[in-house]
Formats: C-alpha cells, sequence, structure tokens
C-alpha cells in the first residue's frame, strides 16, 4: 500500500563560517568560542555542508553560488568578526533565504559586521524577492538563540519541500459553493510551491471499478490489527468497507501521478447540490485511508489551498494538523466548535483512541456513505490557521485551548473545542474561509513563531488575532 512520498524532515542548510582562519589563533578565545558554535550547528539535527572558516570575499560568493538552485533550503551565514561586513553581504548571491548569526555579546565586533550586511541584504530582497534575510543573535550555549536557529531551519525547509509536493484536485472545484477557496493554479505554484493537476470525477470512479472487495477487506483488518476501535453492527462495518474501496481507489491515483496531496469534491459534483459522483454520496469516506494510516495529506471540499496548508504545516511541525470548518462560536466563553468528517489518527496519543466509525451524513446530505477516522484529542493549546486571498499572500493566525474532540456534539461527525484567545478579533478579522487547520500543540510559542518565519520566507502577511 502507498505511503505518502518521502521527504526528509531534516532542514537542508549550507553553512558559511565568516572568520579569518588567522585569528582563530592569534585572538585569545575566539578559536574555543568557534569550536562551541560549530558544535551547536551541528547539534541541531539539520543536513548540512560546511563551508570555511573563511574571509576572502571571492572564495564566499562562490561558494553562496553554487549552493543555490535545488541543493539547499537556505544558507547561513555565521559573524564572528568586525571586518567582513562585505562577506556578509555577499551571501545575497545564494539568491533564496540567507540567515546571519551574530554575537553581540562578543568583543570582536560580529554584530558591526552583520549589521551592516543585513542593511543590505535588505535592500537586495527589494529587488530579488528570493533573497529573504533572517537575523539570528545570541551565543551558542543560549536557548534562546538556539531557538531561533531552529525556527528559521524548520521554515525554510518548509517552503523548499513544498516544491516538492503534487496536489491532485479530483472531480472539480466547488468554486461557486465555496466562494473562499479562490486561487489559481499560477498563483498556488508560484506562491507556495506544490505543483497541481485536475483528475476528472469519471477517473476516480474507473479506479473504483478496479477495487476488489478482499483488498477493501484487508485494510479494514489492517485497522483494527493497529490496534484502532472498530464498531461491532454489521451495517456500520459494511459503511467503513464501501469507504475503504474508495480509499484504495484515490490511493491508485495517488501511485499513477505521483500525487502527495489530494483535495477532493466531496458531493462528487460540480453542483454542491447534486450527488453525481463516486457512490452517489459524500466523498468523504476517501478520506479513511489518509487519515487512518497517515497515506496522503487530503483536503476537504475540494479545497486545494487547504490541502497545500495542510503539506505545509506537515513540514514545519512534523504533523499533520485537522482540518475543520468553523460552525458555532459561543461569544460569552469564547469556545469556537469546528466541524469536520474526519481527523488525522496521529492526532490522538496511541491507536486505541482512535476510532473507526460509519459517521452520519448529515444535512444537506440526503443519501451515501460516510466512513471515517475520529482521534481522540487531548487538551493542550491550539493554532488555527488559513491561508486566503486571491494571491495566497495572507494568513490568519489564531491561538486558544484545544479542550478535546468528538463525534456526539455535531452528531457523527468530528467536532474539535477551541477556546479562543481572541473570539471578536476571530468574528471580525478571522471568518477569511471555509476550512481551518487546527494545530493542537504542546509548543505554542515555538509553532507560532515557526508560521510566522515560514511566513516571511514565503512572503505572505502573518495576520495574528
Amino acid at each position: 500500500m502507498a505511503r505518502q512520498r518521502t521527504v526528509s524532515a531534516r532542514p537542508k542548510i549550507a553553512i558559511q563560517y565568516i572568520l579569518d582562519e588567522s585569528q582563530l589563533k592569534g585572538t585569545p578565545g575566539q578559536n574555543d568560542f568557534f569550536k562551541r558554535v560549530r558544535a551547536a550547528i551541528r547539534g541541531l539535527g539539520w543536513e548540512i555542508a560546511e563551508f570555511g572558516p573563511d574571509i576572502d570575499p571571492e572564495t564566499i560568493s562562490t561558494n553562496a553560488m553554487s549552493c543555490a538552485g535545488q541543493k539547499f533550503a537556505a544558507m547561513l551565514g555565521v559573524v564572528f568578526a568586525g571586518n567582513s561586513a562585505r562577506q556578509v553581504a555577499l551571501l545575497g548571491k545564494f539568491s533564496g533565504p540567507v540567515g546571519v548569526w551574530f554575537f553581540p555579546g562578543t568583543e570582536w565586533g560580529s554584530m558591526a559586521s552583520a549589521g551592516a550586511g543585513i542593511g543590505y541584504l535588505l535592500d537586495e530582497s527589494r529587488n530579488k524577492p528570493s533573497v529573504k534575510v533572517t537575523a539570528i543573535w545570541g551565543d551558542p550555549d543560549d536557548d534562546a538563540a538556539l531557538e531561533r536557529l531552529q525556527c528559521f531551519g524548520h521554515a525554510t525547509h518548509a517552503a523548499f519541500a513544498m516544491k516538492r509536493e503534487k496536489i491532485g484536485l479530483i472531480g472539480g472545484s466547488n468554486s461557486d459553493g465555496m466562494p473562499a477557496g479562490n486561487w489559481h493554479p499560477d498563483v498556488l505554484t508560484s506562491k507556495l510551491g506544490p505543483s497541481y493537476m485536475e483528475i476528472d470525477i469519471t477517473v476516480l470512479e474507473r479506479a473504483l471499478e478496479n477495487v476488489r472487495p478482499v483488498e477493501a477487506g484487508a485494510l479494514v483488518r489492517r485497522l483494527s490489527n493497529a490496534g484502532m476501535k472498530l464498531p461491532d453492527e454489521d451495517r456500520s462495518m459494511d459503511i467503513i468497507r464501501e469507504s475503504a474501496r474508495v480509499s484504495l481507489a484515490v490511493e491508485n491515483l495517488q501511485n499513477r501521478f505521483g500525487l502527495t496531496g489530494v483535495a477532493l469534491n466531496c458531493y462528487g459534483s460540480t453542483d454542491p447540490g447534486v450527488f453525481g459522483g463516486v457512490l452517489g454520496c459524500c466523498g468523504a469516506n476517501a478520506c479513511l485511508k489518509a487519515h487512518a494510516l497517515g497515506t496522503v495529506v487530503i483536503g476537504c471540499e475540494a479545497d486545494v489551498v487547504l490541502t497545500a496548508q495542510q503539506l505545509i504545516f506537515k513540514h514545519l511541525v512534523d504533523i499533520v494538523p485537522c482540518a475543520a470548518e468553523p460552525w458555532k462560536l459561543d461569544a460569552e466563553t469564547g469556545v469556537l466548535i469546528a466541524g469536520t468528517c474526519s481527523g488525522p489518527a496521529d492526532l490522538a496519543e496511541a491507536p486505541h483512541r482512535v476510532r473507526v466509525e460509519a459517521g452520519t451524513p448529515g444535512s444537506p446530505y440526503g443519501t451515501g456513505v460516510l466512513g471515517v477516522c475520529f482521534p481522540e484529542i487531548k487538551e493542550q493549546d491550539a493554532v488555527v490557521a488559513r491561508i486566503h486571498g486571491r494571491e495566497l499572500d495572507r494568513m490568519f493566525v489564531a491561538t486558544g485551548r484545544f479542550l478535546g474532540s468528538d463525534s456526539g456534539t455535531i452528531v457523527g461527525r468530528l467536532s474539535l473545542k477551541i477556546e479562543l484567545d481572541n473570539p471578536d478579533g476571530f468574528l471580525e478579522r478571522g471568518m477569511v474561509g471555509n476550512y481551518y487547520t487546527v494545530l493542537p500543540t504542546e509548543s505554542l510559542d515555538r509553532d507560532v513563531s515557526r508560521v510566522e518565519a515560514l511566513c516571511e520566507v514565503l512572503g505572505i502577511e502573518a495576520e495574528r488575532v
């Protein structure tokens, strides 16, 4: 069975140590400090290529140009002394995200040279949008400095990895029914990175015809063997097996076209009021395997932008969040209830805290099959985010407290409950789309910083409420 195409979770960063090697021997304490810096970088878990220490402008320029293109997500220049402003400026030859790490607490003038170089690079970025500049400061044993480095590494890695993703829209867009999903394929690729293709719903129907009942049964047994809870009732199991069939048909298209993300028209038609597609039903049944076994990133209701955003978060924080639609908000308590058909099993603490159920097609869904994955998600902090705008140049970001998930608040659907930090701001400025990325997290400040850093790299305005 297919798995998601492997993209390394380790940021691939080129490191340029900017320092006259003769100073390592002649300046008291500098050699030891250099060793500590290098050890800190090597301990970050990145995949790195190291250059220097070097102070020769031509060498640094050559190194930066040789690392550009498809080799590295970013280049990090580490500035030790006050005679290297020109060398810092030459990091712009990388023509991509550039970090400048300097040390304001040392007496060697690191800060002075870094500042001059950063100023030049910021001017350069006005004419070369591909150049993105991040200032990083602090000693190598400073936890805050190390987190700044990690933030830079993960943000640039996510942007870099997205260029290797491919999203397939199956069954056409619901743009008439979901106008907030207003976007263009060229903007999607140029702004967020992934390539894109459209697949007619009849292609999925033909793939479904080739899925044998024994294959669907094997998939259901695999879920049970993994420790997930399945119902005892025969009718529910029949629905789940039908859902497994559609999941396997989607997997066929995933393998055939090299897809890493799928946005499926859940209605099976470009008309939200017509069930003309696979099984004549809500297409959420295709989410079962994707969510239960993590075999592909899948977006709700043909929402390609949401699918891309889910992929982004996968690279940024190494987990696929839940996608959910704001459904109800209590003005007094600030509790948002967001509803969705199904959610990623990996959001639960263990497989036995995941239920696979038939689900309930609610109004206006008067017909069809719906097999879904319900993870039990523990209480923790939460990020609620949505990329929006025709140019995909804004991301709404809210925070709050994730209170839990259930399938009873909206019967037969996965309901997420989040106590928002600013519910009025959400209602006033945050209602910008149908489905949102909902990330439960135990590292809220870290993850928000990474989201904001990613937006900086992608040229997206992060709007906090």
